[in-house]
Formats: C-alpha cells, sequence, structure tokens
C-alpha cells in the first residue's frame, strides 16, 4: 500500500483510525528506508575528503568555519546552535535574506559562556539572544511560503534587527526544537522529491549544501576576480573528487552520519555579494555560471536559466562529521 493510499483510507475511516493507519504507514515506511539504508552500506565508494564545515546560526549572517558538527534530522547542530536557528521576518512574518538585505552577511555570532548568542554588526550594540528558547510567543515565519513554527525573540532583538537593515517592523524568531517545522514533502515545486517526514527549518531547502572544492576552482578557472566558498554558502566542503562530481552522488556516507541527494542547487543573486562588504560585485560569478551550469528537460522550465552550483542533503542517518572524515557515495 502507496503512501498516497494510507492518507486517503485515512480520512475514509475517520480520526481515531487515521492516526492508527498513518502511524503504521510511517512506521513501515522508516522501516524499510533502514532496511534499504544498510543494504547500501556495501555500494558506497570512496569519493574524498571534508575539507571544511560551515553551520549558520543567523539565516544570511556569516557562517562558522568549524572541526565538527553534528548530522541531525532537521540540519548541522554545534554545541547547542543549529543551523539557520535564528531568522529575520518582516511584518508579514516572511523571511528577510541578503537577497534583499545585504549587509546581513556582516552580521557575525558566537556563543556565550553564559548560554547566550551575540550577534555583531557594523556600527551596532552587540544583541544577546538566549540559546534554547522553549517559551514566548510563537508565530508562524515564512520561508518561500511555507509556514513553520518559530519564537519571538522579543522587543529589544526587533529594534536591533529594524535598526541595522533600517527597515522597520523586523521581528527576530528562532526554530525552536519542539516546534513544528515545514515540511519538505509541502513544498510546491520539490514536494516530490521528499520522503514522509523529513523536514526543515529556516534553510531554503536542503537540509545541508555540500559543494566540492574542484567545482569551485573550476568555476575560478573562468572568473577575472575569484570568489570563495563563503560566495554559496555551503555546509560541507568536499576535495579529492573530480569536478562536479557531487552532481552523481545519490547517498553520501562520513563517519555515522549518510544522507541523501535531495537535487541540485539552483544559485541565486546572494552568490554575487561580496562577503567581506556586503557589496554587490557585479554579475558575477551568476552570469558564467549560466554559460556552463544550466539544466534541461522538465527541470528547466521550472528554473529557467537559473544556473546550478552544489547538491542539497538531506539526513539519511545522524552522526558527527569531521573536517578530514573520508567522504563515501552511493550512486544508486
Amino acid at each position: 500500500m502507496g503512501w498516497d493510499t494510507n492518507i486517503k483510507l485515512a480520512v475514509l475511516l475517520g480520526s481515531a483510525t487515521a492516526a492508527a493507519v498513518t502511524l503504521a504507514a510511517v512506521f513501515l515506511f522508516m522501516r524499510e528506508r533502514e532496511k534499504k539504508r544498510k543494504t547500501r552500506q556495501g555500494s558506497y565508494v570512496e569519493v574524498g575528503k571534508v575539507s571544511q564545515i560551515f553551520l549558520y546560526p543567523l539565516k544570511s549572517g556569516r557562517g562558522w568555519d568549524l572541526q565538527q558538527a553534528e548530522s541531525t534530522r532537521i540540519g548541522l547542530r554545534h554545541d547547542r546552535v543549529r543551523d539557520r536557528q535564528w531568522m529575520i521576518v518582516d511584518e508579514r512574518n516572511d523571511f528577510i535574506t541578503a537577497r534583499q538585505e545585504r549587509t546581513l552577511v556582516l552580521v557575525t555570532s558566537r556563543l556565550d559562556p553564559d548560554g547566550h548568542l551575540s550577534l555583531d554588526a557594523p556600527g551596532m550594540p552587540t544583541l544577546k539572544v538566549p540559546v534554547g528558547l522553549t517559551e514566548g510567543m510563537v508565530v508562524k515565519a515564512r520561508v518561500w511560503g511555507q509556514e513553520g513554527e518559530a519564537i519571538d525573540c522579543g522587543d529589544e532583538a526587533a529594534d536591533w534587527c529594524s535598526t541595522y537593515l533600517k527597515k522597520p517592523n523586523c521581528r527576530l524568531c528562532y526554530c525552536a526544537d519542539h516546534l513544528r517545522k515545514r515540511r519538505l514533502e509541502d513544498d510546491a515545486d520539490y514536494g516530490n522529491l521528499a520522503k514522509p517526514g523529513e523536514e526543515v527549518g529556516f534553510q531554503d531547502l536542503g537540509q545541508y549544501l555540500m559543494i566540492s572544492e574542484a567545482s569551485l576552482d573550476n568555476l575560478n578557472a573562468k572568473l577575472e576576480q575569484p570568489v570563495t566558498s563563503r560566495n554559496f554558502r555551503p555546509n560541507i566542503m568536499v576535495s579529492g573528487c573530480a569536478t562536479h562530481a557531487e552532481d552523481s552522488w545519490k547517498f553520501v556516507k562520513i563517519g555515522d552520519a549518510e544522507f541523501r541527494a535531495l537535487k541540485p542547487c539552483t544559485r541565486c543573486v546572494l552568490t554575487t555579494i561580496d562577503p567581506e562588504t556586503g557589496v554587490r560585485m557585479g554579475a558575477e560569478p551568476l552570469k558564467t555560471l549560466r554559460r556552463y551550469r544550466q539544466t534541461y528537460g522538465p527541470l528547466r522550465k521550472l528554473i529557467g536559466d537559473t544556473p546550478l552550483f552544489g547538491t542539497n542533503l538531506v539526513t539519511e542517518k545522524e552522526g558527527t562529521i569531521h573536517v578530514g572524515d573520508t567522504v563515501f557515495a552511493s550512486y544508486d
């Protein structure tokens, strides 16, 4: 019995029986996925090494360059902080990123011993917000039109964000572990690629972004002004593989953690913002990427001439990853 059939049957049988049918469907799916994961172990081959790990506490803010991090069901975590766990929203609770407000890339963060995350930005006093919020006003924060629950971080944080961005009515939201996340299967464009139960916090879509150093080097060889990995905001950089080898990896294993490739990553204007200055660099690297990294077929109808660079991953098995770990991939 397929997943869609289970859902339809659940509606027909009523709420109590529906819950049992749905839970049974989820259990069977998870058991089958674990069976397939164990079967896949023999198909992994060594493809490279982890060269860098990045975690971005604030969406569009500067990332942390880490030596290790935990892979969780909704993204990387390090020392009680998750990837894209904070996000600035406007008066409609729609996400604000460096696509609209370029200076967000200059916001730095650190975890203080007193259990707060400190945010710093040019010309601004330090803002301290608590880590691990469980209480507060719950809001429906939207990323690409899809809602997930979040805790509002209060008026002081809101004033700080509005002052720095010179944009009234901004609020800072926190993606608390216990609140409802966005379901990948509900995404209007790519939901068909997700598996039941897969969720995402404030990331655009995939829980992780992986890029190879070879792909970045290949791009820079075509540019007059080289860019860095920070222009593309990856979570995991891989060395030792061929250019764009990551395009063909269906599953990835690093340490105890395992990932599934969700989709190639579509690149936007954010890549053209200098991560050191917050200034738009012009048309590059998008202009060059469009010359050799466009797609064709059904995906072309959806994304047009938007270029692809890197791959979005989702969690198959949680675990810890380290810089220097061997990266294994499966092609089926």
